[in-house]
């Protein structure tokens, strides 16, 4: 496989409109696709997402459900990424042992550091992380279950840093965008998959996807920004569970 500027697969300057839908259609459609065959099997699937009063166990079959779909869509993208030549992850999956240190330890500096400057920023508000028509029982520790872990802590991650720093940061580079653009317009898509959260919130994942993506560029795998979302994401997960039961 031939590679281009920071290890990047040159592959990824085929098909650039493919390469768009991928990035900003493919993971908003798929997801609606899949609900509504979801839906079909199971008819109070919406009704436990919008429940506040919903069980624990109907929680975790959401979120069964939700990483079922995430799967299918990751699937469908490795294959579009091997069909152009890119390989299954967009880039290589090899690194260094000083670079996967270096990836565990700034994972969470990544995400806390501009998490904690938006919060100063914003007076220190509480309950800033979502906006205000998430049902937050859904991310609830007390509902949390093997489906809802796996999902935040491996899929997420994996399937994001795949998406975004491999697929939509190296079709930019192949094609001879200045990397600190590059940066940027695959952050803000990055950004754009999570409207859950508040206007601060989003501030906090367009900066953390610039991390992610600088330690993409310097270390020139894809493992690297894996491995640092996994442990910021994990990292988070525990304070978290550190947290009183909401009431």
């Amino acid at each position: 496989m031939e590679s281009g500027p920071y290890n990047t697969p040159m592959a990824l300057h085929r098909e650039p409109f493919s390469a768009v839908f991928w990035v900003l259609c493919a993971p908003f459609l798929i997801p609606v696709a899949g609900s509504a065959l979801i839906v079909l099997a199971w008819p109070g699937y919406f009704d436990v997402i919008q429940n506040k009063s919903a069980s624990r166990e109907a929680i975790g079959q959401v979120w069964m459900a939700l990483a079922g779909i995430q799967i299918i869509y990751f699937g469908l993208l490795s294959l579009w990424s091997e069909h152009v030549g890119a390989g299954a992850f967009a880039g290589q999956m090899r690194a260094s042992q000083n670079w996967i240190i270096a990836a565990i330890l700034l994972g969470p500096v990544v995400l806390l550091a501009p998490q904690f400057l938006i919060a100063a920023f914003f007076g220190g508000a509480e309950e800033w992380q979502y906006s205000g028509d998430v049902n937050e029982t859904l991310f609830a520790p007390e509902n949390w279950g093997a489906s809802y872990l796996v999902y935040v802590l491996l899929l997420a991650p994996f399937i994001e840093e795949v998406t975004f720093r491999g697929v939509a940061m190296g079709a930019l580079l192949v094609r001879g965008v200045p990397p600190v653009m590059s940066m940027a317009i695959s952050s803000a898509a990055f950004t754009f998959i999570h409207l859950q959260y508040s206007v601060a919130a989003l501030v906090v994942v367009f900066i953390a996807g610039m991390g992610f993506a600088w330690l993409r560029l310097k270390s020139g795998t894809i493992l690297v920004p894996i491995l640092a979302h996994i442990s910021a994401n994990g990292f988070i997960t525990f304070l978290a569970s550190l947290a009183p039961p909401s009431t």
